[in-house]
């Protein structure tokens, strides 16, 4: 702490800055026992207490927002003190709303950090008094990053508005902004209809809610979806086998697979990709063939991508021309039905190429069997090379020989390339327990591993792609490439999709 600290009132508020100290949570309290007048505490540096239960908060000096508000509740009994927290969460995704539009989904974990899709952007630590069955004092801590651009701890998550926005903020008028917006929604807890507005809007906003994903607790892993929050702060939660769980703080834990955001890895998720399209996809609203406005669809999707320096690959089906499996069940020898479908997987990726061209994207069409001067031949080498010169490369014909699917084709090209993941552009959102267009009760998954793809029989990829992807360590990302845009927000790390991983 140091001798002097700049003070100032807004709008009844007091707000104190002081360049450093332990805990803005301490001083706080300290200074309003000894009778000072103080509404908000920050620093510019804090050197502990900086989070739940010995959790720390990485933050570089001046860069984030580190503070602290007295609240004195009316009307807020010990029983329900829980709504508090939830009042301070859902006044920090109020006052964040507006800075982070376009950037990302705003939720809340609980107990009551704010995330941004995958990533926490604050942490939140309340401190309660009591005064016989009522809360007499809160004292409320949190944690904001703001301006810091690198992480460089082993927290696993974090991010900042510098890396979600690309803009640097003043913090002192960002704090003024937010605790205005904070004090405003905590007076909502002063009466019954705010105090339930407040807990619906809470469970609104939870994070995961709904959504079948996992978890570990003292007994081990388990999925489940959150049904919601009690008013004293458990989390209540709904298993596989339909059988309730009831967890208080620190008894659960999510597991979740990050994709670390910093200022190298903002812009694009991963450096090289395999997207795997689907035939059928390009025949948009039409029953066969090509439908130019879904085939220029794609092209602009790929050319964003393309653009934020991702090096890609691409194997497209043929299913909207012929499929040889289909074929064969029609008399076609399943050899040469094969082999006609790989013809028909060198159409669509002439015909991709030729959207990509048109838009000045540079690529070439490599063909597993000699085809020149459609193709060139693949071979791995060729294909890492152009594609290291800023060449979309798309992989046509199959793996060569019958027997196989585009998905086992895909999968092998994906391996071979070294792709850091095959992102599976599909017509539905990710991969559900049933058929999503079939089954009105599917339910989706946000992650799954390939064991329990197999094990359930799920109709994601076929059995050999799925075990070569398994077997060399590939993650698939499942995602709906017909919404425009979606490519890129897969590619920026948005939660749009299902993840299969090991």
């Amino acid at each position: 702490m140091t001798a002097r600290a700049d003070e100032h009132r807004m709008e009844r508020k007091v707000i104190v800055w002081t360049e450093e100290t332990s805990s803005t949570n301490d001083m706080l309290r300290q200074r309003v026992d000894a009778g000072e007048h103080i509404d908000v505490l920050a620093t510019r540096f804090q050197t502990a207490g900086r989070g739940q239960g010995g959790n720390k908060w990485e933050s570089e000096r001046g860069k984030n927002l580190l503070f602290s508000l007295c609240v004195q509740p009316q009307q807020v009994s010990a029983r329900e003190q829980y709504v508090l927290s939830m009042a301070v969460a859902v006044g920090m995704v109020n006052g964040l709303r507006t800075l982070v539009a376009g950037a990302g989904e705003l939720k809340v974990k609980w107990p009551n950090d704010i995330y941004v899709d995958h990533h926490k952007l604050s942490g939140i630590l309340i401190e309660n008094r009591l005064r016989g069955t009522q809360i007499a004092q809160s004292i409320v801590g949190i944690g904001l990053n703001v301006n810091q651009q690198v992480f460089v701890s082993d927290a696993p998550n974090p991010v900042s508005l510098r890396q979600l926005t690309g803009r640097d903020y003043d913090v002192e008028k960002l704090l003024e902004n937010l605790t205005e917006t904070l004090f405003d929604t905590i007076s909502q807890t002063e009466t019954e209809n705010g105090r339930k507005q407040l807990r619906q809007t809470y469970q609104e906003l939870l994070y995961r809610r709904g959504q079948m994903a996992g978890y570990a607790d003292a007994e081990g892993t388990f999925r489940a979806r959150i049904h919601h929050v009690e008013d004293d702060g458990h989390l209540v939660m709904t298993d596989e086998q339909g059988r309730e769980r009831r967890y208080a703080f620190k008894e659960v834990t999510f597991n979740i697979k990050y994709n670390p955001i910093n200022k190298r890895t903002m812009e694009k998720r991963f450096n090289r990709i395999l997207l795997k399209l689907s035939g059928e996809s390009l025949m948009g609203k039409q029953s066969y063939g090509i439908d130019p406005e879904r085939l220029a669809d794609y092209a602009r999707q790929i050319k964003e991508v393309h653009d934020m320096g991702v090096q890609i690959g691409i194997v497209i089906g043929g299913g909207n021309i012929f499929r040889g499996l289909s074929g064969s069940q029609k008399g076609f020898d399943r050899v040469k039905g094969d082999q006609m479908g790989m013809c028909a997987t060198v159409i669509n990726s002439l015909a991709l190429s030729s959207a990509l061209g048109a838009i000045g994207v540079k690529n070439k069409v490599m063909t597993a069997i000699r085809m020149e001067p459609i193709g060139e031949f693949y071979t791995k080498w060729k294909a890492i090379e152009a594609m290291e010169q800023g060449q979309v490369c798309i992989f046509s014909a199959g793996t060569g020989s019958p027997y196989f699917t585009t998905d086992t084709g895909s999968s092998l090209r994906g391996i071979e390339i070294e792709a850091d993941v095959m992102l599976k552009g599909t017509r539905v959102d990710g991969i559900y327990t049933a058929d999503p267009e079939k089954d009105p009760t599917a339910t989706k998954f946000e992650e799954i591993t390939y064991k329990e793809v197999l094990a359930r029989g799920l109709k994601v990829m076929d059995l050999t792609a799925i075990c070569m992807c398994q077997d060399n360590n590939l993650p698939i990302y499942v995602f709906n490439m017909d919404i425009v845009g979606n490519l890129k927000r897969v590619m920026a790390g948005e939660n749009i999709g299902t993840l299969v991983h090991n």
